[in-house]
């Protein structure tokens, strides 16, 4: 297959992830943000596994954080302490408690969709970053994978984005504006949600073209774009730079 690799200021990452859904796809879909990076396994366009940058905690620490089972049923299915199950491979921890009877497959799943979402409503914050798609790279030895559908989790993820946002006022942007991205630090912990016509927007934002100017190109209505403007300018994810110069 042909190489599928960009950055997100041009590609939308619902659009990436559906390409590799509809074109079911098998290998490993990276994507990096200054110092943070995500992985996301697939396999014939199903979303397998993810993996992060940083720290994390071991399966057995989350399946206990996530209340699926206690830390003394995770010693009494493998028969080690709490703190040395950490080092059982996965697929032996979720066989050992599933042998136990102290896990089932429909918990599994339930927190594998958590997990695929927690990712997912990080990444869909990302208005840049690189993304590179491996054809054909095998999971991680001793991972638990489960085959999701890529387009349910993602369309959930973006509800749960639009529903969790603050409310705020539309800030009104005039049609000859000239649109940039606000310079966020990376650091600083804030988090902006984006709704899936918003991600539209931004994909035409170069910070030359006005807002009239991207309605357009995206061939859509100048009133809603307009709005979506509005929205991203309050979050503090656009700014105004500029105006078109006027033609007489």
């Amino acid at each position: 297959m042909m190489e599928f690799a960009g950055n997100l200021r041009d590609y939308a990452l619902p659009d990436v992830l559906d390409s590799i859904e509809t074109g079911q796809r098998t290998g490993r879909l990276t994507l990096t943000n200054g110092a943070l990076r995500a992985s996301i396994y697939c396999s014939v366009g199903q979303w397998l596994l993810a993996e992060r940058s940083g720290p994390g905690q071991l399966l057995a620490q989350q399946f206990a954080k996530a209340g699926i089972v206690s830390p003394e049923q995770i010693e009494e299915a493998t028969g080690v302490s709490f703190a040395q199950a950490g080092a059982i491979p996965d697929v032996q921890l979720v066989r050992a408690l599933m042998s136990a009877r102290m896990l089932n497959q429909e918990q599994l799943r339930a927190w594998a969709v958590n997990d695929a979402l927690a990712l997912l409503t990080v990444i869909l914050t990302w208005v840049d970053g690189d993304f590179y798609f491996e054809d054909n790279v095998g999971l991680p030895g001793g991972r638990v994978a489960l085959p999701l559908p890529i387009g349910p989790l993602v369309n959930q993820a973006l509800q749960h984005a639009q529903y969790a946002a603050p409310m705020r006022e539309s800030i009104p942007v005039a049609r000859d504006a000239i649109v940039d991205f606000v310079d966020v630090d990376p650091d600083s912990g804030v988090a902006v949600q984006l709704t899936r016509d918003q991600w539209r927007l931004l994909t035409a934002v170069d910070g030359i073209s006005s807002v009239g100017g991207i309605a357009a190109t995206l061939q859509a209505p100048e009133g809603h774009i307009l709005q979506l403007a509005g929205e991203l300018a309050a979050t503090g994810v656009l700014q105004v730079v500029g105006r078109e110069p006027s033609v007489r």
